[in-house]
Parts: structure tokens; sequence; C-alpha cells
């Protein structure tokens, strides 16, 4: 496999998983999981839509990181252990609708993921959350683990699991 075929991989995963699993710390630093719909912009950066009556909203309004995990359907899976799987650490931050982003990404929404959206828009509880990834790793499957690196995290690196460090 060459590094484009890799990379090309990489992208159509990255695009055709249409939700993100979240993790988020609750105000006393438990762990908490979810799940949301998200976009992917230009620069790498996931915007999740959700509302202020689930929990993880406040938990990233409290402690604005997350942890994401993208990952194969189950049913599609060749090995169940080895699920093709993307996770990222992101920072996390609310969009507001004074910014350029938030119109642009909530129209991106709508085009993914329809009619849904114009319903959710009305509803006052929702808010657009940016997730900036820091660190990434992608899993194709057993020994096929490659660290995220560069601009935006679009770069692979082989791991290889006899170097130290």
């Amino acid at each position: 496999m060459t590094d484009q075929s890799l990379e090309q991989r990489f992208e159509n995963f990255k695009q055709k998983v249409q939700t993100l699993q979240l993790s988020s710390l609750t105000s006393k630093g438990k762990p908490y999981a979810s799940y949301s719909p998200f976009v992917i912009d230009e620069q790498g950066n996931f915007y999740i839509f959700i509302s202020q009556l689930a929990g993880h909203t406040q938990n990233l309004i409290d402690n604005p990181q997350a942890s994401i995990l993208l990952i194969e359907d189950e049913a599609n899976a060749r090995q169940i252990f080895a699920r093709q799987r993307i996770s990222y650490q992101c920072t996390v931050e609310i969009v507001t609708s004074d910014e350029a982003d938030y119109l642009r990404q909530l129209d991106a929404m709508q085009a993914r993921f329809g009619n849904v959206m114009e319903l959710l828009q009305t509803l006052p509880d929702f808010i657009l959350f940016r997730l900036t990834p820091y660190q990434g790793q992608y899993v194709l499957g057993f020994g096929k683990a490659y660290t995220l690196v560069g601009e935006g995290l679009l770069a692979l690196e082989h791991i290889n699991p006899t170097s130290e460090g």
C-alpha cells in the first residue's frame, strides 16, 4: 500500500463516518461518553450542534477538552478486534451566532444531515461547538496504527511497536 492510498483511505473513512463518539469530563472529573453527528472544516476542525439538555454540553462548557472517536460500524468490520478507527484529543470552544463559522457550519450540517437541521436551529437550547484536534491516531487494523502529525493532523506516521519511546 502506498502512502497516497493510505492517506486516501484515511480521508475517505473520515468523510464516510457521520457520528463521533464523544468523551468529556464532568465537573467532578468523571468520564462521560456520548455521541454526536458532526461536520469537518478544511482545517480539520470538527463541529457538533448539541442541546444544552444533553449531559456532555455542560461538561464541554466547564472543561473545554474532549476525546473523540470515529469508528467503523461493527457490521462492516472484517475483524471485531481491529475495527478501523480514528481517535483525537481536542480543545473545545463554543462558536457563537455572530461568527462567520456559525452559519457556514450549520449549512454544512444541513447539506449532510438534511432538513432536521432546520428544526434544530429553531430550538433555543442548541449550541455549536468547534473541536480542534491537537493529537490523534489512526488504526487501520492489526499492526497498522499511525500517529497523526503535521498541520491539521493530516499526515500519518506508522507506529512501530518495537521502537522505544
